[in-house]
């Protein structure tokens, strides 16, 4: 017999496409494709983290539980530690909350154009996709749709972004709390909200959904991408819940520190995303100006058509002139997303978007 490792994979894992890029391509002059903070973290906050990181040993593990680090993102959103789930990047908490909720079996409700991770996290866990495809040129939510998809079965569990990755829209709380109406559990991801506005964030209905399920992370406005935190926020009961399908000692010495030191900066934090929304709408005046169709968004990126509608045409000739921006026409027909980057960023993009136009 013939002993093919290949034949034992799962069929729903094999059905997925890996999530991989490209190398990024030398001589950039800007890179406007992850949703990245333009702003690196400052040199004293690596500096205090570095400095705690010197007294630590690193032959034993993190402290179990992360409990330093729950207690501080914990001050910083207005929750309990008890609330609160660190994780390995906010992707982890979703993953494992997508897994208790939904996994061997259950449905994942999805609202498409939507990160595409999410399906893959899906096909992981063992969970069907359900879709509610955004409506309209502006990309909105069918609410009406999605709620009656959300209430069709007990195992049925929405996933929404707002702001959404990629289109940049948000949901009301008032369809939150009409959404928490009908399913069993909610899951909100909330990676983009710093750069929104007050009344999209939604911690504030913690305290009144107790199947609302909300995730964060520090890799976006808090500039740690490269160091990996994030967390899932939930009553207590149900954060308990999600814990058990995270690993132990998921957030390293490295990325626990550093995120202490720039959550103790959270002013700057604010400021930064402030800047970065007034740049956004700078760019998404100016793409209009050229004849883009652009979505409304409240992200630090935007999702848009040009003029002439190729997309894929506009992607290479934006990276042949080192400009790199994210390719989404095989999400929408010819759209792509750019992120806010520096103002200096911001304005290579634009003129070499005039120029391929």
């Amino acid at each position: 017999m013939t002993c093919d490792p290949l034949a034992a994979v799962r069929p729903g894992i094999r059905a997925l496409r890996a999530y991989r890029f490209d190398p990024v391509p030398g001589g950039l002059r800007a890179k406007l494709d992850f949703n990245e903070s333009p702003a690196d973290v400052p040199a004293e906050a690596k500096d205090a983290a570095l400095a705690a990181l010197r007294t630590r040993r690193f032959a034993h593990y993190p402290e179990f539980g992360s409990l330093r680090l729950r207690s501080a993102l914990a001050a910083s959103a207005g929750l309990s530690p008890e609330q609160v789930v660190p994780a390995n990047g906010s992707g982890e908490a979703i993953l494992a909350a997508v897994s208790v909720f939904a996994g061997c079996g259950g449905s994942l409700l999805l609202a498409p154009p939507v990160f595409s991770l999410y399906v893959q996290m899906a096909g992981i866990a063992g969970a069907r996709v359900a879709a509610v495809p955004l409506a309209g040129d502006d990309f909105r939510l069918d609410e009406e749709a999605f709620l009656a998809r959300a209430a069709e079965g007990e195992r049925t569990v929405p996933l929404l972004c707002s702001p959404n990755n990629p289109t940049g829209g948000t949901v009301s709380r008032a369809f939150v709390r009409r959404l928490c109406s009908v399913a069993p559990v909610v899951l909100l991801d909330q990676a983009y909200v710093d750069f929104s506005e007050e009344e999209d964030d939604l911690l504030p209905l913690l305290a009144e959904l107790g199947n609302l399920v909300l995730f964060r992370t520090l890799s976006k406005a808090y500039s740690i991408a490269g160091l990996r935190v994030g967390y899932a926020a939930a009553r207590p009961d149900v954060a308990e819940e999600i814990a058990k399908a995270i690993l132990p000692f998921s957030v390293d010495l490295g990325a626990e520190e550093i995120a202490l030191s720039v959550l103790a900066r959270s002013e700057e934090v604010r400021a930064r995303c402030r800047a970065i929304a007034l740049e956004r709408e700078r760019v998404a005046a100016a793409l209009g100006a050229l004849g883009a169709r652009v979505a409304p968004s409240r992200a630090n990126f935007l999702f848009f058509v040009p003029p002439d509608g190729d997309g894929e045409r506009v992607f290479r000739d934006l990276q042949a002139r080192g400009v790199l921006v994210r390719d989404q026409t095989a999400a929408v027909a010819g759209a792509l997303r750019v992120t806010i980057g520096t103002p200096g960023e911001n304005d290579i993009f634009l003129t070499t978007l005039k120029e391929v136009l």
